[in-house]
């Protein structure tokens, strides 16, 4: 796979091949297609379709795919969640996206990517994805590890035409983590705004800490909702400001509490744990009923594992991070 960052510094001008975008992280997402639409010197006419939604029918894009007419705009034809489609209708896909389709097509699984040790490389775990991969431009769009975002940003002044320094990087990265939305979100309105380096810092400090704040209060409301993309990218953002052990010991603090408040039928009781507070507190009964004792139980021993790793291990942070979502929240 080639890396997300690799692919938007190198890509030549024309971006008209076919691609697999495979990850987690959305902004990636709409970044590249801006990209290749801002590319194209041709007016587009765009298509989407998501397997996601039970209701889409591959039937609908077999016949985009399959119309060709001289007289119409040109067609990008984006397909979401392919990982989501039947063997069958993988196959029937592959064929007519192989069978000299004539239109650009973008392809995506947002699935959360494994990591392989050995390779030291993200890796695709769905079956039906690695069939899309040997036809298609593979172009991993996980969320960066703490070492490529230095690069990133460096990429982003380029293209905002900023003039910024390794101290503005280094200061971005505090109080944003890897979430690149909102660190291109800030760069964009800086861009707008500061002449200089020190306008740019001084606009950070003032949005800063009240960012930190609010992606922690984030991070509990997603654990209470059990929205795992968003539990992994507050979640690992929070840990390049204040290590993993914090970011760990937070989540274990909000599981312990559904857990316990599980275990008494759905009743809170305060003293359940002294570190939940502010309004996750009304979403913890509610947060109840999106887990089952099982799936409490097996977080709790995971987190008692990682505990112990963490005390008598080298561990690499970001891949850790990323090892624990999974098995605390996907069970694997």
């Amino acid at each position: 796979m080639i890396k997300a960052l690799t692919f938007i510094s190198k890509e030549k001008k024309t971006l008209n091949d076919d691609y697999l975008l495979v990850g987690d992280n959305d902004f990636l997402y709409l970044f590249i297609k801006k990209q290749i639409l801002d590319n194209s010197q041709d007016e587009r006419e765009i298509f989407t379709f998501d397997f996601a939604n039970k209701s889409e029918k591959l039937d609908k894009l077999i016949n985009v795919l399959g119309t060709q007419d001289l007289f119409t705009k040109q067609k990008f034809i984006i397909i979401k969640n392919i990982n989501k489609l039947s063997k069958k209708n993988s196959e029937i896909l592959i064929f007519h996206i192989k069978s000299n389709n004539p239109h650009q097509i973008l392809c995506i699984d947002s699935s959360f990517l494994s990591f392989n040790y050995q390779k030291k490389t993200n890796i695709i775990k769905n079956s039906s994805t690695k069939e899309f991969s040997k036809i298609l431009n593979v172009i991993d769009i996980s969320t960066p590890f703490e070492s490529e975002m230095g690069q990133w940003i460096k990429l982003f002044a380029q293209k905002l035409d900023l003039k910024i320094s390794n101290n503005y990087s280094k200061k971005i990265i505090e109080f944003f983590g890897n979430n690149l939305s909102e660190i291109f979100n800030e760069m964009s309105k800086s861009s707008l705004v500061c002449d200089n380096e020190n306008e740019l810092i001084d606009s950070l400090e003032k949005v800063g800490f009240l960012h930190k704040d609010k992606q922690l209060w984030e991070l509990n409301y997603a654990i209470c909702d059990k929205r795992i993309d968003k539990i992994f990218e507050n979640g690992l953002s929070i840990m390049k400001q204040y290590g993993l052990s914090y970011v760990i010991n937070s989540i274990f603090n909000i599981i312990e509490a559904i857990f316990l408040t599980k275990k008494n039928n759905g009743t809170f009781l305060e003293s359940f744990s002294r570190n939940i507070r502010g309004n996750v507190i009304k979403r913890i009964s509610s947060a109840s009923n999106n887990y089952t004792l099982e799936e409490l139980e097996h977080a709790i021993n995971a987190f008692s594992k990682i505990d112990i790793k963490l005390k008598t291990q080298r561990i690499i942070d970001e891949a850790e991070f990323a090892n624990i979502i999974n098995g605390v929240f996907k069970g694997e």
